[in-house]
């Protein structure tokens, strides 16, 4: 006579927050993915559009470089949003490898705004040549200092996102939801 013993699995209840974070990074995703292939238009539609003078200083020259290498840069914004994308799915979809690459996406995106922020000041700090120029200009000061608000404020959002991210994926229960912990069946 032989036994046969089961196996069930523990299925825990799908945590609100996960679901979330998964389907904003979706979304995120798709609308980089959706606006990244204008660079990649042919033609200099882009360049005549934005009214960039190649060698011009200033923000213009900045806008300038991006412009020249928009292939390059386009690429590697559709590689990094088609990995968020696909890493966002498979948190979605709870699979047991998700939780810890999505962790490493998120610590990698904290690191990076972190340094894109610092590098900021430094980046206007080297236009000596324009701030001399803008100084004539109020109008131009304080447009740039409103920038560089808008810019410190979204960067602190996506920091403060990043790190409650990577925080809640660590939590015990969140860690659960990736864990299929087999129970023995009632005799």
């Amino acid at each position: 006579m032989t036994t046969a013993t089961s196996t069930l699995y523990l299925v825990p209840t799908r945590s609100p927050a996960v679901t979330g974070l998964a389907w904003g990074f979706i979304g995120f995703s798709a609308l980089v993915l959706a606006l990244v292939t204008l660079p990649l238009l042919p033609g200099d539609a882009l360049v005549a559009s934005l009214g960039v003078e190649t060698g011009s200083g200033g923000l213009t020259g900045g806008v300038a470089w991006l412009v020249e290498r928009s292939r390059t840069v386009a690429s590697l914004l559709m590689v990094g949003a088609a990995i968020t994308l696909a890493l966002s799915v498979a948190l979605l979809q709870r699979r047991r490898w998700a939780r810890p690459a999505f962790i490493a996406l998120v610590g990698a995106g904290f690191v990076g705004v972190l340094g894109g922020a610092a590098l900021t000041p430094l980046t206007f700090g080297f236009m000596a040549d324009a701030a001399g120029e803008m100084a004539s200009h109020e109008d131009s000061v304080a447009g740039l200092i409103g920038a560089l608000s808008v810019l410190i404020m979204f960067a602190t959002v996506l920091v403060v996102l990043f790190a409650w991210a990577g925080w809640k994926l660590t939590t015990p229960a969140v860690r659960a939801e990736f864990e299929r912990t087999p129970i023995a069946a009632e005799g």
